[in-house]
């Protein structure tokens, strides 16, 4: 028996009816469900930009920091700096300037990522570093982001450190200062992160499920036999 257009062996239309839409599994389109993070045209990042509105809190993380990262080298520095000699204020200064990029690393690199990508202001204020595709940030994102201090920390006095940062956020739609553009980093509240994992779980969960479902009624049609069809 000839096939009539737009329909496939045995008579059965094809999934879609043909609309020429591009299916994806139970006939929905292609990039999923509407309302899931990602689904929506044009978003570049699977984390709603509710998450990344902690601008206030981060200005107060960063003092903190800011304040945590650089007391040791201050401290050892006062010695050499009492000193009258040139050459000790010489050598003070190189290793001040030694203990503040090792303890920096520690502190902005190594630190957040074994813990949840948290500093100790983010922790004290509940914020987090991420990847802007919604996983965990890498070394080499921290590491970026720790090194692009030197820009989003102009200028260097105190309290006005972190200016430049601090304007970039606000023009930033997704609130990232320039070590997070280049990173392609952000920096959200763990109270939208808590609440967006139960989401995230059930959305795998449910995949799952369709995709045993899928399976299961593949391996029925497979055991039919071509009479069973016509």
């Amino acid at each position: 028996m000839t096939s009539m257009p737009g329909q496939g062996q045995f008579g059965r239309t094809p999934p879609g009816g043909g609309s020429g839409q591009p299916q994806g599994e139970y006939g929905q389109p292609h990039g999923g469900a509407p309302g899931q993070w990602g689904s929506q045209p044009g978003n570049a990042s699977p984390v709603h930009r509710e998450e990344t509105r902690v601008t206030g809190r981060r200005i107060v993380q960063y003092l903190i920091d800011a304040f945590l990262v650089s007391l040791i080298p201050s401290l050892v520095s006062i010695p050499f700096d009492r000193s009258s000699s040139t050459l000790l204020h010489i050598i003070g200064g190189l290793v001040a300037f030694a203990l503040f990029v090792l303890i920096g690393l520690w502190y902005w690199v190594i630190r957040p990522h074994g813990r949840n990508g948290q500093t100790f202001g983010m922790q004290l204020l509940g914020l987090r570093v991420i990847s802007k595709s919604g996983g965990p940030a890498s070394m080499a994102q921290l590491f970026i982001r720790w090194i692009c201090l030197i820009f989003d920390a102009i200028p260097y006095t105190w309290p006005f450190t972190g200016l430049v940062g601090y304007i970039v956020i606000l023009c930033s739609r997704n609130r990232q200062r320039i070590g997070d553009h280049l990173a392609r980093t952000l920096v959200i509240s763990t109270v939208y992160d808590m609440r967006r994992s139960p989401q995230m779980a059930a959305g795998t969960s449910g995949g799952q499920m369709g995709m045993s479902q899928e399976t299961t009624r593949q391996e029925t049609m497979g055991q039919q036999s071509p009479g069973d069809m016509r």
